[in-house]
């Protein structure tokens, strides 16, 4: 079956007043409290997107909120110390567990929290930072609700949530206390490319892996022939438009296009508008997602083999 190119475009609308709504409230927060508020509202309504667009009610989305305001706080004290980075990392995907029972992709963002604190130079005090990152979880949630906008939220059966967050804690946590460890300023991508491809259902694993691997190959590959054309004010404007996309095609469950569009907004960003800043970023997440990417599926099959043994040895116990 052939692939839709564009977004649908009821889902197309979503990603722009979403978007659009988000950045004003972004826009407010920097009037407030400057660069560090922005930037704490815009990564909470990402950390929030899932638990804003599911039918979860509000307890759940402020034990969200609050729980990703303590795992930025504890990334931050840890930046310097690679180890009790992990260890956070490590406690933030344990803690995707109850999430995850309420719905399969509530929390899929909460390890990147404590990862991103811990590798970037962030502006601000780290309290502040997580106050405006909570405040951005609830904020993507208001929005959604003042636009009537929800769906179901598919729970997970108890050992499927636990199997992930106990697999998502050991591969994010030990890859970025070694990404930390070995200075890469960018480790956080390996975490982020865990928390995506490592799908509750060990079957959609594998598709997903490949989907987005290849996604953000080709949208690497794009943005690095962009940033070698544009100013830089271009580059932020074609940026801002490859985030809507990418939105748009996680609504329409299209993970390559979606991994592709917000890959090249990534190096547009950060490149700067220079191509060798462009490509080096480029290939840093490229080698950092394939790296996370394998982790994932890699622990997958080993906890497929492992649940297989178990239930093999059940049979030939209930049989004998």
């Amino acid at each position: 079956m052939r692939r839709p190119t564009w977004p649908p475009r009821q889902a197309l609308r979503l990603a722009v007043v979403l978007v659009a709504l988000l950045g004003l409230v972004a826009l407010g927060g920097w009037v407030v409290g400057g660069a560090v508020a922005a930037l704490g509202v815009l990564f909470g309504g990402v950390v929030g997107l899932g638990a804003g667009l599911s039918d979860v009610g509000w307890s759940w989305r402020l034990a969200l909120a609050a729980t990703s305001a303590v795992a930025a706080v504890l990334g931050s004290l840890a930046a310097d110390q690679p180890v009790a980075a992990g260890v956070v990392v490590g406690l933030a995907g344990l803690a995707q567990a109850p999430f995850t029972r309420r719905g399969a992709k509530l929390a899929m963002m909460l390890p990147v929290v404590p990862a991103l604190t811990a590798s970037l130079d962030l502006p601000g005090r780290p309290v502040a930072l997580a106050a405006w990152l909570a405040v951005g979880v609830v904020a993507i949630a208001l929005l959604a609700a003042s636009l009537r906008i929800s769906s179901e939220a598919h729970p997970a059966p108890r050992g499927e949530a636990v199997r992930h967050a106990m697999a998502t804690a050991v591969v994010a946590g030990v890859g970025l206390g070694v990404a930390r460890g070995l200075e890469i300023g960018h480790g956080y991508w390996l975490v982020i490319a865990v928390a995506t491809v490592l799908a509750v259902s060990r079957d959609a694993t594998g598709r997903e892996a490949a989907e987005r691997v290849g996604g953000t190959l080709s949208g690497a590959v794009v943005a690095i022939l962009l940033v070698a054309v544009l100013p830089l004010w271009a580059s932020l404007v074609v940026a801002a438009v490859l985030l809507v996309l990418s939105i748009a095609w996680v609504v329409a469950q299209q993970v390559r296009l979606s991994a592709a569009a917000a890959s090249a907004a990534v190096v547009l960003v950060g490149s700067g508008g220079l191509v060798g800043s462009g490509a080096e970023l480029a290939a840093e997440r490229l080698a950092l997602t394939l790296v996370g990417a394998a982790l994932a599926v890699g622990t997958v099959a080993l906890l497929w083999r492992l649940d297989r043994g178990d239930r093999e040895a059940a049979d030939e116990g209930a049989r004998s």
